[in-house]
């Protein structure tokens, strides 16, 4: 028996699946097959990358809907000129937000393979947004020092080369999303921090304690876009 819907989120480096009532499953890009996907009527889709997944997705699927960044939807108006310029997991993460918190300035932080940065105030008016290298990124940014370890273990003081390197960019990621926090703090008193991405649970300890994470904001955006848009 197939289920309604199924929502599926296309990262750099993983696929996130789920449908309205189902847990979240997740695999690398590398590892992925459609045939992972359950029998669903309808699959939406938001994808930054991997034009391959998308197609095999198509093929297995009659009805699939590639959701695109609309200039002004629901509650939340883009500053972009071109809403096709802004990534569709930015979008959708800000719905996400938007859903918990509609009425309340927000700063929407997606820590994966890029760290962005998004920024609506109480009237759902997003002011712009920041991207930032991840860590994979920052590690792999100087081929001196380049590896391919991406934990994030300590940014404290080290007596060796390869721990001062990963130390200092586990540093440096953290330093540059609390600095966008502060920012955001200062400009917008009360105002509520989100936070999504591979990296959010590990870093999220070294951050203030009033950021929310939540796992899947851009599940969440997909599945409330698709609510009105179906």
């Amino acid at each position: 028996m197939s289920q309604s819907s199924l929502f599926v989120d296309i990262g750099n480096s993983a696929v996130k699946w789920r449908t309205c009532d189902s847990e979240v499953f997740t695999q690398g890009v590398d590892f992925f097959s459609s045939k992972l996907l359950p029998e669903v009527e309808s699959v939406w889709v938001s994808a930054v990358a991997h034009p391959n997944i998308v197609q095999a997705i198509k093929v297995q699927f009659a009805s699939v809907k590639l959701v695109e960044p609309l200039k002004q939807y629901g509650k939340l108006t883009l500053s972009y000129d071109d809403p096709s310029k802004l990534g569709v997991d930015r979008f959708l993460a800000m719905l996400g937000a938007l859903e918990r918190f509609p009425e309340q300035p927000l700063l929407v932080i997606d820590a994966g393979s890029a760290v962005t940065f998004d920024v609506i105030d109480s009237k759902g008016m997003h002011q712009g947004g920041l991207i930032m290298p991840g860590i994979k990124a920052l590690r792999q940014s100087f081929p001196k020092f380049s590896t391919g370890d991406l934990s994030l273990k300590s940014s404290f003081l080290k007596n060796s080369t390869k721990g001062a390197w990963q130390s200092g960019t586990h540093a440096m990621l953290v330093s540059a999303i609390y600095s966008q926090i502060q920012n955001f703090e200062l400009k917008y008193p009360g105002g509520v921090v989100t936070i999504c991405g591979g990296v959010a649970k590990e870093i999220l300890k070294e951050l203030p304690i009033l950021v929310k994470p939540y796992d899947n904001l851009v599940l969440d955006g997909l599945e409330s876009y698709s609510q009105s848009m179906g």
